[in-house]
């Protein structure tokens, strides 16, 4: 997904920020971490980057995703 998992994973953070839940925030800021770093070999490495690298840049984005949804139903909780 490129950048867009490493903004979603921020926008998460932001939200767990928000309502005050600091231990998701820091989870959210190590994804975010995550799918930077494996957007960045899978960019620069496209065609010798090793399958368990995509699937870990998979996995980032699956959490982020997963993360977003619960920072959304949390602001809307308050």
């Amino acid at each position: 997904m490129g950048f867009l998992s490493v903004l979603i994973s921020a926008v998460a953070a932001v939200l767990f920020y928000m309502t005050g839940h600091l231990a998701h925030m820091i989870f959210a800021i190590i994804v975010a971490f995550g799918s930077f770093w494996s957007w960045g070999v899978l960019r620069n490495e496209a065609q010798a980057a090793p399958n368990w690298i995509k699937w870990i840049d998979l996995a980032f984005t699956t959490i982020g995703i997963v993360l977003l949804f619960t920072g959304i139903t949390m602001i809307y909780k308050y």
